[in-house]
């Protein structure tokens, strides 16, 4: 499944996307695929998984630390792949990447491209990569039909945001705040405005990330957009919680919990 026909799912039966972001390699490469399969089994609609990079400007400490600790146990973007691969059969919900470009580029634009087709990895998201200077980016993405997803923040001026929507497939991802990610307290007056002002501008769906870890925010700005994203509050509970008794129950019940289920 694609992030459109996701998207079309959650539609027809009225919900908006629930989208949770962990680190690969985080706790440990081992660990990854098992935290993998239990946000699906908690009800996450859509995996952003984070390729652990030396320099990632736009993460706050939470996210730093395990990227920092992901490399240090080896996290790499071969071994990724290999992971993926294995999970591939048993994973029913899209996955998507979000990275910085330097991995892409190493990698070789056309040949990470080429690997996430083979593994049926739907999506990327480029943190660094400026949509100016995505033009060959893009175009390998849709020779193998990969969805490019791109950001749009508070201070984005509306000529600019137009060439992002174009460039863009899957869904745009609405940056709530300037800064990095992690959580913090959100003005919903003023996120209902922005992202009532670009729905205006786009058929994709808009969905929200950064601060968000309260599952108070995530119902007020999923009634005002078509998903959430939740990064930091859960890498803090894997941070927080790995080494103890029963981790994953406790991690589907906390992740359930903020996306108001059961």
């Amino acid at each position: 499944m694609n992030l459109k026909q996701k998207f079309e799912q959650l539609k027809k039966e009225g919900k908006k996307a629930f989208i949770a972001y962990v680190p690969f390699g985080f706790p440990s490469i081992a660990k990854t695929k098992d935290i993998i399969l239990t946000l699906q089994e908690a009800g996450v609609d859509i995996i952003e998984l984070g390729i652990p990079f030396s320099d990632p400007i736009a993460d706050g400490p939470i996210i730093q630390a395990a990227t920092t600790l992901a490399l240090q146990k080896g996290a790499n973007t071969y071994n990724l792949f290999e992971t993926l691969k294995a999970l591939k059969k048993d994973l029913r919900i899209p996955c998507a990447l979000m990275t910085y470009y330097n991995p892409v580029f190493k990698f070789g634009v056309a040949k990470f491209f080429e690997a996430m087709q083979k593994i049926d990895v739907c999506g990327i998201l480029t943190v660094d990569l400026p949509v100016d200077e995505a033009t060959a980016y893009c175009k390998e993405a849709r020779r193998y039909k990969r969805e490019t997803i791109f950001f749009i923040t508070p201070v984005t001026p509306a000529t600019r945001a137009q060439k992002i929507i174009k460039a863009s497939s899957g869904f745009i991802y609405y940056v709530s705040v300037t800064g990095t990610t992690g959580p913090r307290e959100l003005d919903a007056k003023v996120l209902t405005t922005h992202i009532t002002s670009l729905k205006k501008r786009t058929t994709l769906p808009v969905c929200v990330g950064f601060g968000i870890h309260t599952s108070q925010q995530v119902k007020r700005i999923g009634a005002i957009s078509d998903g959430v994203i939740i990064g930091s509050s859960i890498v803090k509970f894997i941070s927080d919680n790995h080494s103890g008794h029963d981790f994953l129950r406790r991690l589907k019940e906390y992740v359930t919990s903020l996306r108001g289920g059961d």
